[in-house]
């Protein structure tokens, strides 16, 4: 409701409560499809007069006060005049001609250049005095400078100095606790898990080692169970039955005799029979179970700061059938499952690899629901 009734003020409610600018956008905008409102145009030059006012005592108190941090809200004030006054620069000439505009362009070039190098000494003391964390305070006031003067000195290159410094690395390594041995394939197609879009400017993920990297963080795959079930192979007889049409029949009547319809020919109708069969249905079925947890641990304090426990079962599971009777009273699915025949069972590292597969899925959504707790 506060949203509705804000969006419905009118100009002359904005310049009452003092939101100035908001009034100089809303009565601009009507004075564009109707120049000759006179309530709005007395509304914009008051809102006009005030705002251009407060900014410049504020600007006038920060420049006599003489703080170096004040430069950024100097130029952000004269960015600020110069757009208000760019807003009225663009109604008809006949109200235009009625504000006195300034030119701001060399305050905003002064101010600018001041702003910018407040920032951008600031980022240099943050980089001096090192850790992460400073590193990206530094990263937000070279940002800050960039934004305010794009170029200036050499920011570009403290930028990626202090986005480097500033970036967390984490490993993801496996580790096999399951008294198992394990596929050489195995510990290789699970590094294959696709981390790099999980990447963000202070987190980035490696499943490979790089010796130039001094890792934060080991997210360490600790298998404790992989486990195969036996190959199994279950059988289910039962009857089934339907009623179909086979052909047509004359209907009779009660008598015994042909109906006839109204032309005098005899009435046929669908001849519905009932048709059964028995059928075997055959389940080859085989499961290989991976369990473990996903451990984070700190290198900084050699530290286990969270652990997920994770279980994946991957599923081989074959269905064909055999029948005897009538083979038209086979549902669809049973007409498909009696085209199909045995199969051979999968090896244990096919189960393995389709179980790595889930692996890689379950450990990802691990790690992206952590990163943030990683990229403190």
């Amino acid at each position: 409701m506060a949203l509705i009734v804000a969006s419905c003020a009118s100009s002359e409610k904005m310049l009452q409560r003092g939101q100035y600018d908001r009034a100089i956008e809303r009565s601009t905008d009507r004075l564009m499809k109707k120049p000759n409102d006179e309530k709005e145009l007395r509304v914009l030059k008051e809102a006009f007069e005030l705002a251009n006012t407060f900014d410049r005592e504020r600007i006038e108190f920060l420049e006599m006060e003489g703080r170096e941090e004040s430069w950024i809200e100097i130029y952000l004030l004269y960015e600020l005049l110069n757009d208000r006054q760019n807003k009225v620069r663009r109604l008809p000439t006949q109200i235009r001609n009625q504000f006195t505009f300034f030119n701001y362009n060399e305050q905003i070039i002064a101010s600018k250049a001041s702003a910018a190098d407040v920032s951008y000494r600031r980022g240099i003391d943050f980089l001096d005095q090192g850790g992460r964390d400073n590193a990206r305070r530094a990263f937000t006031e070279f940002e800050r400078a960039h934004s305010i003067y794009p170029g200036y000195e050499d920011v570009h290159q403290y930028l990626d100095i202090a986005e480097r410094e500033g970036r967390t690395h984490a490993l993801f390594v496996i580790e096999n606790n399951s008294g198992m041995v394990i596929p050489e394939f195995f510990d290789a197609e699970i590094r294959k898990v696709a981390l790099s879009n999980l990447n963000t400017r202070w987190i980035h993920f490696d499943t490979w080692e790089n010796q130039n990297v001094d890792y934060d963080y080991f997210l360490v795959l600790n298998l404790t169970e992989i486990a195969f079930s036996p190959e199994s192979i279950n059988n289910n007889t039962h009857g089934v039955s339907q009623e179909i049409q086979d052909g047509m029949r004359y209907e009779l009547d009660e008598n015994g005799n042909v109906r006839k319809d109204s032309l005098g020919n005899d009435i046929r109708v669908p001849n519905m029979v009932t048709v059964s069969a028995q059928i075997t249905e055959t389940v080859q079925r085989k499961a290989a179970l991976v369990a473990g947890a996903l451990d984070f641990y700190e290198t900084a304090s050699d530290q286990l700061i969270r652990t997920d426990n994770l279980s994946v079962e991957a599923i081989f599971e074959h269905k064909f059938a055999q029948y005897s009777g009538d083979r038209r009273a086979l549902s669809e699915e049973m007409q498909r499952m009696v085209r199909g025949e045995r199969i051979p069972f999968p090896s244990n590292e096919a189960m393995m690899m389709d179980a790595t597969q889930l692996l890689k899925e379950k450990s990802k959504a691990i790690i992206r629901a952590n990163r943030r707790v990683l990229e403190r």
